[in-house]
């Protein structure tokens, strides 16, 4: 049997990502903060600050396609 490995940085990139987007969606409302603090919950003490720098990548990584998508005129 294989040990099966989490990577907590591609797991908080992936939930900051969407978090961002419901954020957007639901104007504004801090969902993003809900979000991360449920997902926390979950993860392993030694893993926090991998998942939650995963997490502020995924954010700053959907602002940047967003900003990029407005200024270039696609379909928001």
């Amino acid at each position: 049997m294989t040990k099966e490995t989490i990577d907590y940085y591609k797991a908080g990139y992936a939930d900051g990502y969407a978090a961002a987007q419901i954020e957007m969606l639901t104007l504004m409302t801090n969902r993003a903060d809900d979000i991360r603090k449920q997902r926390l919950l979950k993860v392993p003490e030694i893993s926090k600050s991998r998942y939650y720098s995963g997490f502020i990548d995924g954010q700053d990584k959907y602002q940047d396609d967003y900003s990029m998508d407005a200024a270039f005129g696609f379909d928001l």
